[in-house]
């Protein structure tokens, strides 16, 4: 994980207005590694002093998956020291209520869309009243059910 990514402190300076942001698993591995594939105005919202870092257990469980998959692999930090790591650059974890996890049951269903982790985070985006911050083209959807994104 580069010492001065988009979480450092040092690279948190102005950008764009500030809001509450929930990374989603591609935004927070993209972010970690400070790759191109993150977006500029993602990157902005990040790197903004104002705004505050939400990153779900959701999210952590889906990398889970995927190591054990074979699919991800860290470089730099395992996968047990990132909440950690997380933390001490100011990310906010969030924990999957029982309350949030219920209200799935109400996030109409989109045949487009069948991923549970993205429609997890997209339940907890809208009951915290967060913004996803997702690269996921299958999401913007959601928007008509009140979901705010960025990408």
């Amino acid at each position: 994980m580069p010492e001065k990514g988009p979480f450092h402190p040092e690279r948190r300076r102005g950008a764009d207005r500030p809001v509450n942001v929930l990374l989603d698993t591609r935004a927070l591995i993209w972010t970690l590694t400070d790759s191109s594939r993150l977006s500029a105005r993602a990157r902005a919202v990040i790197v903004n002093p104002g705004t505050v870092v939400h990153v779900s257990a959701v999210t952590l469980t889906e990398m889970a998956v995927k190591a054990t998959a074979g699919t991800l692999t860290m470089e730099g930090t395992t996968l047990a020291e990132l909440p950690g790591v997380l933390t001490s650059r100011g990310v906010h974890l969030i924990a999957m209520e029982p309350t949030e996890a219920t209200a799935l049951a109400t996030l109409p269903v989109r045949a487009d869309h069948p991923d549970p982790f993205g429609r997890m985070l997209t339940i907890q985006a809208l009951t915290r009243g967060l913004t996803l911050l997702s690269p996921d083209r299958t999401i913007p959807p959601y928007r008509k059910d009140g979901l705010s994104l960025i990408w």
